[in-house]
This record gives C-alpha cells, sequence and structure tokens, in this order.
C-alpha cells in the first residue's frame, strides 16, 4: 500500500477513535448534568411539600389531601405518603387505598434520604422515583414518594446524543476527506523524488528535484542529490583512472614489444643482446610496480581497517629499520622529532603511506641533505605527521596535480624513471580512510614537506 493510502488510513482511525471517544464523554457528561440538575430541582421541590406538610399531617386529613393534590397538579407528579415498609397513607391520585402495599427500589437502597431514582418500565418507560422523610410528625416514619415520567427529559438527551453524533459524524467525514488532502500534501515531494530518482539511469546521472521547507523531507533530497553527485564523481574518477592507467601502461608494452622484435637483430652481438634484455626486465619490473600498485588502491577501497594503537616511536623504529640502510648510502641523515603521542591506525596501511612518502625523500634527495619526521599533537588534540625533506622540489604548477594518479612532474621524471605516479594517490586514499587530511608544501629547489593531520578520536 502507498504510504498516502497508510497515511489516509491512519489519520482517519485516529480522528475516528478520537471522535467516539468525544462522542461518549461529551454525551456521559451532558447526561450526568441533566439528570443531576433534575435530581436537585425534584429534591428542592419535595422538600417545599415536606416543609408545607409539617404540622399538618396527620392532625388535619383533608388538608393533607389538599396540599398533595394541589403540589401534584402542580408539578404533574404524584405525590404518595409511605412508610419504609412500602405501605401506602395517602395517594394524591387516589387510587391506591391506605394500607396497600408497593415495591420500588428507591425503598430498597440503604442510601442517605433525601435519595432518587431513575427506572425504566414497561408501561410508563422512564420514571424518577424521590423518597423524602416527613421530620416531626406521628406516627414517626412517615415519607414523601415523588413519582415523576421523565421521558420527556430522557428525549432531550437522546436528541442530544443524535445531535452530538451528527456533529462528530459529519467532522468525521469532513476530516476523511481532508485527511486525503493532507495525505497527499505530505507524500507528494516523497512522489516526486520517487519520479526524478526512476530518471536516472547510466546516461542521465542527474537529480533536480528542488524542496523549500527544512525537514527531514528536505535532508532527503539533499542526501539522493550528494549520492548522485558522488556517484558521477566516482564514475569520472574511475573513466580518468581508466583512461590514465591504460594510457600509462601502454608505454611499458609498446617498449616491451619493441624491445621484443629487436631481440633476433642482435642475438649475434652478445653486448647489444645483453642491454636490450637488461632494457626488457627494467620495463618489467616498472609495470610489474605498476599493477601492484593499481591492485593496492583497488584493494584498500574495500579493505577494512583495523585499528590498533601505535606509539609515535614506533614510527621511528619502523622507518629506521626500512630505510636507514638507503639513507646511508646516499649519505642522507634521517632526525626524528617526536612526542608521546599514541595513533590509532591500522598499521600495514598506515606504515605504506609513510614508506611511500619516505621512499620518494630518499629517491628526489641528493646527497649531504636530511629528511625530518615530526609527530606533534596540535591545540585541537589533533596529531600531526609531518615528513621534510631537502630534494628537489616541486613547482608551483604541479603542486595541485602531486594526488592525481599517474601524474608525475617533469622534474622526477627527469631526476629519477622509477617512478609510475600511483605513490601518492594511494597515500591520499589510505589517509583520508583513517579520517585524516594530507597536504604539501614546496619549493623548488629546496625542498618539500608533506603533512598528514589525524582528528583527535583517532589520538590518545
Amino acid at each position: 500500500m502507498k504510504l498516502k493510502y497508510q497515511m489516509w488510513l491512519l489519520f482517519s482511525l485516529l480522528f475516528i477513535v478520537m471522535g467516539v471517544a468525544l462522542y461518549y464523554f461529551i454525551v456521559q457528561a451532558y447526561e450526568e448534568r441533566v439528570i443531576e440538575g433534575h435530581k436537585t430541582i425534584t429534591i428542592n421541590q419535595g422538600a417545599t411539600i415536606v416543609e408545607r406538610l409539617q404540622g399538618v399531617y396527620p392532625k388535619f386529613p383533608e388538608r393533607t389531601a389538599g396540599y398533595l393534590s394541589t403540589y401534584s397538579n402542580r408539578l404533574d407528579v404524584r405525590l404518595l405518603l409511605i412508610d419504609l415498609q412500602g405501605q401506602v397513607r395517602y395517594d394524591s391520585y387516589g387510587q391506591l387505598e391506605a394500607g396497600t402495599k408497593i415495591s420500588i427500589p428507591v425503598l430498597k437502597e440503604e442510601n442517605s434520604l433525601p435519595r432518587t431514582t431513575f427506572q425504566i418500565t414497561s408501561n410508563y418507560g422512564y420514571v424518577q422515583h424521590t423518597l423524602l422523610p416527613l421530620e416531626g410528625t406521628q406516627p414517626v416514619g412517615t415519607y414523601l414518594l415523588m413519582i415523576e415520567d421523565v421521558n420527556i427529559l430522557y428525549e432531550d438527551i437522546q436528541s442530544f446524543q443524535r445531535w452530538t453524533l451528527l456533529v462528530i459524524g459529519t467532522a468525521v467525514i469532513i476530516f476523511f476527506i481532508l485527511s486525503f488532502g493532507i495525505a497527499s500534501l505530505f507524500s507528494r515531494p516523497i512522489s516526486q523524488m520517487i519520479s526524478e530518482m526512476n530518471k536516472i539511469s547510466h546516461h542521465n546521472r542527474s537529480f533536480t528535484f528542488k524542496y523549500n521547507r527544512k525537514d527531514e523531507i528536505n535532508d532527503l533530497s539533499v542526501a539522493i542529490e550528494g549520492m548522485v553527485q558522488q556517484l558521477n564523481q566516482y564514475e569520472k574518477r574511475q573513466r580518468q583512472f581508466l583512461s590514465a592507467s591504460s594510457h600509462e601502461l601502454k608505454t611499458p608494452l609498446a617498449t616491451m614489444q619493441l624491445i621484443s622484435e629487436n631481440l633476433a637483430l642482435v642475438r649475434e652481438n652478445p653486448e647489444d643482446h645483453e642491454e636490450f634484455v637488461a632494457d626488457l626486465m627494467v620495463q618489467i619490473d616498472k609495470m610489474k610496480q605498476m599493477v601492484n600498485q593499481l591492485l593496492d588502491m583497488n584493494r584498500a577501497w574495500d579493505r577494512s581497517l583495523r585499528k590498533e594503537p601505535l606509539e609515535a616511536s614506533e614510527i621511528k623504529k619502523h622507518l629506521q629499520k626500512n630505510f636507514q640502510h638507503a639513507c646511508e648510502n646516499k649519505r642522507i641523515k634521517l632526525d626524528f622529532t617526536l612526542e608521546d603521542v599514541m595513533l590509532h591506525v591500522d598499521h600495514a596501511s598506515f606504515f605504506q603511506a609513510i614508506d611511500n612518502i619516505i621512499s620518494n625523500a630518499v629517491r628526489y634527495s641528493p646527497s649531504n641533505t636530511m629528511i625530518s619526521v615530526t609527530v606533534t599533537k596540535s591545540e585541537k588534540d589533533n596529531v600531526e605527521l609531518s615528513i621534510d625533506d631537502e630534494g628537489i622540489g616541486i613547482s608551483e604548477e604541479d603542486l595541485p596535480y602531486v594526488f592525481d594518479p599517474f601524474y608525475r612532474t617533469r622534474d622526477a621524471s627527469e631526476w629519477s624513471q622509477e617512478g609510475s605516479g600511483l605513490g601518492l594517490a594511494l597515500v591520499k586514499q589510505i589517509i583520508e580512510q583513517h579520517g585524516g587530511t594530507i597536504t604539501v608544501q614546496s619549493t623548488k629547489g629546496k625542498g618539500t614537506c608533506f603533512l598528514i593531520t589525524l582528528c583527535n578520536k583517532n589520538v590518545t
């Protein structure tokens, strides 16, 4: 069932339940108020009659009968004088003889006097019985019983019930219609979003839905638009990557093909043959390195990080173990400035990123220079790891592109042919997976500084 109809039914059911509850509350309150009001009026009328009969009954039988008949006609109420056993002593209608015994619920109740009850009879419909004591009379124990036809009272109550039911029923019907419009209004943006999303295809990845209200639907539309933009960006990067990788792989393949075609021609010349074979091995190693780095970049996106504590001193031990020999061969000093901090990183991938930076620093630094590794805490309790070298540097024009896959500066290509242009792209990918950032500053001919910043949730 569509969300629109679900909301419509939900709103309608909710209002129906509220309408029924409101109906019973209003009707019950009205009925109780009407009955209590009528009880008060009847008891007050009975108190007036009792007050008039005091001193008259039983001394003056004719006056007693006259009073009862007068008030009975005036109030349209049947008046009886009885005792608690139900024996009649006087009847304003003159239908019951003295001594006749009657049995009605009001005589059997044990509530305090005066008291009144309502009951429905088969012959007269709704009847009210009110019992009041005649104090100061002889014999003791005489009571005034008022019997009143209250069918009009209950007709008024039933009329109010019908009117209330009509009003609430009409309101329910109106709201039932309005709730469909409300449900349609709230669900329309979602339907429009679904329609726009259905238009998204491999050839058309655009989401043009606009929503001006600041609510969850706006958040959803913004999230979908961001997702579509990310997909487009990912596809763009993927195409660029495939284009660049295919282009870069063509060069060693073409070279290998050329060498292979000419190997037969230099077979009789041992020196040329050996040189051709050596060049072929260089191209094979270059291609192998490039393919391995491509696989590393591809696996890095799917690999889940296993973050573990890492002391800054362990970074020093790792770099000394892997690069101290290479640095000594080129007479490059490896210097460390480390604060006592603890990082939470994936050791394998994090060291892979640092190794790529250090290997570039060693490769592109001349002899008798220094590579400085500094680990400090920043003001926001983030950790900053900087790697400074005194190498050939990077020109200002090349700086924005150093993290792009396969990008190599002209100076780097002239200095060393070993690079593939994938190392720094992989470094940036690994650092961003750790929730960090990497920036680079460089001056051509003076050196380069890479600054890695990890947010404080990864630092203790």
